[in-house]
């Protein structure tokens, strides 16, 4: 029997009015690797900062086994001091401390009393698998990060620090891994590593991830997360996909059951209960024995009307939801026209950064219609393409040219373009001057409904709930430009099949920046590689 690492029961917890669990209850076992799924917002992330002890549960009950230890990677790294280096933050473990601690004592280890707290020391170093690690050089190479080892934290991208943190979760000897969109700042070639690296590993893990066939390399179970509970599901995602459909039909047949078994019901009282109002006479002068008869019949009339009535009652307190899959509306784009075929010309374009070239001599066009996905290694330029032609950086050398009909909508990977203060009720008024009945409206067709979520400032959302925010901005901008990088980064499947769907009756042009493969299968028409 497998070992049992972690064990929740009856948890609850509150974000302001909303209640993300109810009673939600969750075991994990040694070897199990679940990939964790649920809408955005629904309170993915928050569970598993309960199971690592960073967020406390309102109510309910965490249990782990004896000397668990659990590696974590959020979603954004902000626990890093900005003037320590790379080497010195892969190397500051708790692992290194007991290192410094034996290699003071290892100077009078003649003292039977230094002797024995050194074999102390010893054990929990062992026990921690000081002994066992992944050596630095096994994470570096495979992650490109060897040259920002001597590198400030504080000097290095966002994606250059997301990678270096993932690096140290990989090299720890733990138990159970608690991965928050380990892939976003991957490119193919990391993603892949990443796959074979987990499914070598026994570790038990619980991932959360937009990726799909990342999902169904690296886990063997599934969790959604939904209206407060949790449902497992053996298998991997496709296999999920295939159960939940299964599930959804068995309920709508116990959905259609039960209705007929309820109107059923009602006909019969109605039957039942007109005929007691309409009695005929006797067929023959002995009005006694027809009254003796006719009461009998009554009584029996009435038990079975009460009969009736309890279990219609019993149906009505129990009442089956018609079962419905989960969907996104809102996502339809109706861009302005494109007065031309062509709209964006890149010429011999060149970028550097400093005495470090980006884009070399990068010719191209993009014409309406086109959907062309651009990929290609992390610092091939992919961003500062898109960047450029957002207007937000100047190119070197070189020539981009936009028709004069363009009209740009950019979707970050960062989401940088949302005021972090601002409530999505001021933003959608204020950019376009739209009523507050109306932002609840658009709020509410995009799957972003209630008054919590208008009235929050977009740095409490999530960073899935404001890439929603953005995805609705885009939508209601009439871009029939749309720049996007990374869109399926921290998306529910949800609404990224929803994208997936608007993106491909999209009647402008489309440039994205993309490592999800089955978003780039879906959805390209062309790609650009940049390798």
């Amino acid at each position: 029997m497998s070992r049992l690492l972690i064990h929740c029961t009856h948890l609850c917890k509150n974000f302001g009015s909303q209640r993300l669990f109810e009673r939600l209850s969750l075991s994990v076992n040694a070897g199990e690797r679940f990939a964790l799924i649920g809408e955005n917002g629904c309170g993915k992330t928050t569970l598993i900062k309960i199971l690592k002890g960073l967020v406390l549960p309102d109510e309910g009950d965490v249990r782990s086994a004896k000397n668990l230890v659990i590696s974590y990677l959020p979603q954004e790294l902000y626990d890093f001091c900005p003037d320590q280096t790379a080497r010195d933050y892969l190397l500051d473990t708790p692992l290194r401390e007991l290192e410094r601690r034996m290699a003071f004592l290892e100077r009078s280890l003649d003292d039977p009393d230094v002797l024995t707290k050194w074999a102390e020391l010893q054990a929990d170093f062992e026990q921690r698998g000081g002994y066992s690690r992944i050596p630095i050089e096994k994470v570096l190479f495979p992650l490109k990060i060897d040259l920002a080892l001597d590198s400030l934290m504080g000097n290095l991208s966002g994606g250059e620090r997301m990678r270096i943190a993932l690096a140290k979760v990989l090299m720890e000897k733990s138990d159970l891994l608690l991965l928050d969109e380990p892939t976003s700042h991957l490119d193919f070639d990391m993603i892949n590593w990443l796959q074979t690296m987990l499914s070598e590993r026994t570790t038990a893990a619980i991932i959360i991830s937009h990726d799909r066939k990342f999902l169904n390399a690296s886990c063997n179970r599934l969790l959604e997360l939904s209206n407060g509970f949790v449902t497992s599901f053996g298998g991997s995602y496709d296999f999920y996909l295939q159960e939940r459909e299964n599930m959804i039909q068995r309920q709508l047949r116990e959905y259609e059951r039960q209705n007929e078994e309820k109107k059923s019901l009602k006909e019969k009282l109605h039957s039942l209960t007109f005929s007691q109002r309409a009695p005929k006479g006797p067929k023959d002068s002995n009005k006694l024995a027809y009254n003796l008869r006719g009461g009998g019949h009554q009584k029996s009339t009435q038990r079975t009307i009460e009969n009736y009535k309890t279990k219609l009652a019993e149906i009505e307190s129990q009442l089956l939801q018609r079962p419905q899959a989960k969907t996104v509306r809102g996502l339809n784009f109706s861009p302005n026209p494109l007065a031309e075929k062509w709209a964006l010309e890149f010429d011999h374009v060149n970028k550097s950064y400093g005495s470090r070239p980006i884009l070399i001599d990068f010719t191209g066009e993009l014409l309406a219609g086109d959907r062309i996905v651009i990929r290609g290694p992390n610092g091939s330029g992919k961003t500062t393409l898109l960047d450029a032609v957002a207007g937000l950086l100047e190119i070197d050398e070189g020539k981009l040219q936009k028709h004069s009909s363009v009209k740009i909508g950019y979707l970050d990977q960062g989401v940088r373009q949302l005021p972090m203060d601002q409530t999505a009720a001021e933003y959608f008024v204020q950019h376009f001057k739209l009523s507050t009945e109306d932002v609840c409206k658009e709020l509410h067709i995009s799957g972003l409904a209630g008054v919590d979520i208008i009235q929050r400032p977009f740095k409490t959302l999530s960073l899935g709930q404001r890439k929603r925010m953005m995805l609705l901005s885009l939508v209601l901008s009439k871009a029939n430009v749309l720049l996007l990088d990374e869109p399926t980064n921290h998306l529910d499947f949800q609404t990224l099949e929803a994208l997936e769907k608007a993106l491909l009756s999209f009647e402008g042009a489309i440039l994205a920046v993309s490592h999800d493969q089955t978003f780039i299968e879906k959805i390209a028409t062309k790609v650009w590689d940049l390798s």
